[in-house]
């Protein structure tokens, strides 16, 4: 797990295993409102709503896409992300590997359920 301020909200392994196996509101990732609170993702609104991940792994493609190696994957259909986002790049420039990207993934869904919990319990 990676060692990240979100995780002071989790109360036990139990409370973390729930957060993490609840499927998240996806459709919140393209309400800035809701983004822009997120871990690693905050400064990317408008990626998220271009993109409009559905999974783990395309949450984690669209992190990738961030770096300026797969930018230019930014907009293309799903099936060509996929194909090509893990892909080391050539010319070295600055890319997440896929079991980084896949961790920070599984942390903002973290973020996420945390944040619909705490609204829910207001």
């Amino acid at each position: 797990m990676l060692n990240v301020h979100i995780y002071e909200k989790v109360k036990s392994e139990e409370h973390l295993n729930k957060l993490l196996q609840k499927e998240p509101l996806w459709e919140l990732l393209t309400e800035p409102d809701f983004s822009n609170n997120l871990f690693h993702v905050a400064e990317h609104s408008d990626i998220l709503k271009e993109m409009k991940p559905q999974s783990i792994e395309q949450l984690a493609a669209v992190l990738a896409i961030i770096r300026p190696a797969k930018r230019s994957l930014l907009g293309q259909p799903w099936d060509t992300v996929m194909k090509n986002v893990w892909t080391k790049p050539t010319d070295g420039s600055y890319y997440f590997k896929k079991a980084h990207a896949v961790a920070y993934a599984h942390a903002i869904v973290v973020h996420m359920n945390l944040i619909c919990e705490e609204f829910y319990e207001q």
